[in-house]
């Protein structure tokens, strides 16, 4: 009878990690493409990326408007802006970001693309856990998250 309740225990205390885990990551199970997929995204994919193909519409490409070198000044700004994160190397056209691991989260690595474009530049972002297990959701919030704080980051110090 002990070792059920120890049992259960270790059940109950793993899907209460497994959903903190999921809150952490602001998992929108509502959104589209609907609560079933977006499981099977969480619980399949141990990586995110902008570009063609990911099954989640929110995380696409950004374009930011103005001029490209106070974008990219802005852009390492808000990386650094974040705990946990550093810049492991840069030039021009590519930054490579770590996200060191947490309590919630495996650590990944984040590499932003950045295309100029006519007035602005296009990010592109593919995010990696660095582990070989799903990351629930963790590498499209840490794209969604940049994008957010490169756009207050704009909005505050605006490319002129």
């Amino acid at each position: 009878m002990k070792i059920l309740k120890i049992v259960a225990l270790s059940i109950f205390l793993g899907l209460v990690y497994l959903g903190g885990d999921l809150i952490a990551n602001n998992t929108a199970f509502i959104n589209t493409p609907g609560p079933l997929a977006r499981l099977h995204v969480y619980f399949t994919l141990n990586r995110a990326w902008t570009t063609g193909g990911y099954p989640l519409p929110e995380v696409h490409p950004r374009v930011f408007y103005g001029d490209p070198a106070k974008l990219y000044a802005n852009i390492t700004h808000s990386v650094r802006s974040f705990s946990g994160w550093r810049i492991e190397s840069a030039d021009s056209g590519r930054l490579v970001v770590r996200v060191s691991p947490s309590f919630w989260h495996h650590g990944s690595r984040l590499v932003v693309t950045l295309s100029p474009l006519r007035g602005g530049l296009r990010m592109d972002v593919e995010a990696s856990s660095l582990s070989e297990s799903p990351d629930l959701g963790a590498d499209r919030n840490y794209i969604l998250n940049l994008f957010h704080e490169i756009g207050d980051e704009n909005a505050i110090h605006p490319p002129v």
